[in-house]
């Protein structure tokens, strides 16, 4: 996942002004504490990793002689054979998708009335899981599966977004936007009668997401195991720092 480019920003800025309502709701309230400290880290980390990313270089031809698949762990060593087009395409429709998640949250009426709070607990949600994605992306600068495999061409090898394996930001954002929904639904509904199936089609999503980037050769399953449990940290602890 090279760097978020700003059409996903697009996002955030049409949730901020798509319903301007209160700053506080009966469950969920903002404060300069916390969301400054959450936008703060956000906007750091992101901000940082952008120059770092560039600064970063791509692997010679004598550091993809020393790729060795046998010196990885079994888990990962199945990653290296993926290539799989289709399961790339797939993970990012389904990141897409759950960047799209939290508009359902309009179909719930305290959350609709209080729109201000949830758009912007989002946009936390976001800059935070991105700006950490990035920055642990480059410092550990682990090859990614497709580097190992004898039939990826060389200029995709050598390409510095080879490097950016450890973890995943599709299972990072992925995980982080369907916990968020989920977590904030149930709060603004604490009534309601399924949550179960809520909290299953949030675990479902970033799942298969996984799945399907390690299908494409572009992660191994311990990258996106890391990125998915991270991002639904960070999707469940957002919603309830607002409480």
């Amino acid at each position: 996942m090279r760097f978020m480019p700003f059409k996903y920003f697009w996002y955030c800025l049409t949730f901020l002004v798509l319903l301007p309502t209160s700053a506080q709701s009966q469950v969920h309230q903002l404060s300069w504490p916390v969301d400054g400290g959450l936008l703060g880290t956000g906007a750091l980390t992101y901000g940082l990793s952008i120059p770092l990313q560039k600064k970063m270089p791509g692997m010679t031809l004598d550091d993809l002689e020393l790729l060795d698949p046998l010196k990885l762990n079994s888990l990962d060593r199945i990653a290296t054979l993926q290539a799989s087009e289709k399961a790339r395409l797939a993970s990012d429709v389904a990141l897409r998708t759950a960047l799209l998640l939290p508009l359902g949250l309009l179909a719930e009426s305290n959350s609709r009335e209080n729109y201000g709070v949830v758009s912007l607990m989002w946009l936390e949600t976001l800059l935070v899981t991105n700006g950490i994605t990035r920055l642990v992306k480059i410092g550990a600068r682990r090859s990614r599966p497709y580097t190992y495999n004898p039939l990826t061409g060389e200029a995709l090898k050598i390409d510095p977004e080879a490097r950016l394996s450890f973890f995943s930001g599709h299972a990072s954002n992925t995980a982080a936007m369907s916990f968020f929904t989920a977590q904030t639904l149930v709060q603004n509904r604490p009534e309601m009668q399924n949550k179960g199936l809520v909290w299953a089609t949030a675990a479902t999503l970033p799942a298969l997401t996984a799945l399907w980037r390690v299908k494409a050769g572009k992660h191994f399953p311990t990258d996106v195991i890391v990125g998915y449990g991270i991002g639904a940290l960070i999707g469940v602890l957002v919603p309830n720092l607002h409480r």
